[in-house]
């Protein structure tokens, strides 16, 4: 990368970065000669007004131009898509970074102890069109899924373990019409505690049937309840390395007789189940 004689970057500047299993996202980025430390921050992207942003500190990490910024484990940042933006007081442009290499190996089957307050986790990744952002959940309580198994008799079965809450009497999996309202249709299911906060639940998809009609689609949003009155959980998959798993997590379509039938996870990584019905 290099500078014009006014003192623009020539070229987009990169980021690499590494994250470690408590939330240290550490940011290395190599520039041309600068006359004054670069300015780094996060923006939360907004659909309008506005972006929130998070000033990153940053300093000198040897003579050869390298910068680093740590963003630490506190404060946590608020749930959404933050992008990464870089200037230097050169030319005082705010521009976007791109990544560079990303080790998320600390992101790797997770195990959480114990959570004091509300979970915070950050996923680093590259956008579709090819820049540097992170990906942050912020919760109450998660429960976590794990591997999803799909009957041919027509049912999913979800095995998950609950992070900031704990299983108690009353605990069942709650599998609610998405924009029903809030005496929309509710489907619930029996938790079969597997000890240390792991259970599982099966969801017949006979169940969701008959709630559309003819040639919609219906979306169910799969939640836990942890205890009798308790505040529901999402059940999602955020615990890993890979910050949108829509596209990655694809599971079979069950065809019953007049629909089908498909678990998925939705663009915030929360686990959902669409039902197309069929056209006359």
């Amino acid at each position: 990368m290099s500078e014009t004689a006014t003192g623009v970057l020539e070229e987009t500047p990169h980021a690499d970065c590494r994250v470690t299993a408590d939330g240290v996202l550490t940011l290395d980025l190599a520039l041309p000669p600068l006359t004054a430390p670069p300015s780094l921050e996060l923006r939360l992207r907004t659909k309008d007004g506005e972006p929130t942003r998070h000033a990153l500190p940053v300093e000198s990490a040897g003579a050869d131009g390298r910068w680093r910024a740590v963003l630490g484990a506190e404060p946590v940042l608020a749930e959404g898509r933050w992008d990464l933006y870089l200037r230097v007081a050169s030319d005082g442009e705010w521009r976007r970074v791109a990544p560079g290499v990303r080790d998320l190996r600390a992101l790797l089957d997770q195990e959480p102890a114990a959570v004091d307050g509300p979970l915070a986790v950050r996923v680093p990744y590259r956008t579709k069109d090819g820049w540097f952002a992170v990906r942050a959940w912020l919760r109450p309580a998660l429960a976590e899924a794990g591997p999803i198994t799909v009957s041919p008799e027509g049912s999913m079965t979800v095995r998950a373990r609950l992070v900031g809450a704990e299983l108690r009497r009353g605990a069942a999996a709650v599998v609610k019409l998405r924009g029903g309202g809030k005496k929309g249709p509710v489907r619930k299911a029996e938790l079969r505690d597997e000890g240390a906060g792991a259970f599982s639940f099966t969801v017949p998809y006979a169940e969701l049937l008959g709630v559309a009609a003819e040639g919609q689609t219906a979306f169910w949003d799969v939640t836990v309840r942890p205890a009798t009155k308790a505040p529901r959980v999402r059940v999602a998959r955020l615990l890993d390395d890979i910050a949108d798993k829509k596209a990655v997590f694809v599971y079979p379509a069950s065809k019953l007789a007049e629909a089908t039938v498909q678990p998925y996870y939705t663009v915030d990584n929360d686990l959902a189940i669409r039902v197309d019905y069929e056209r006359a």
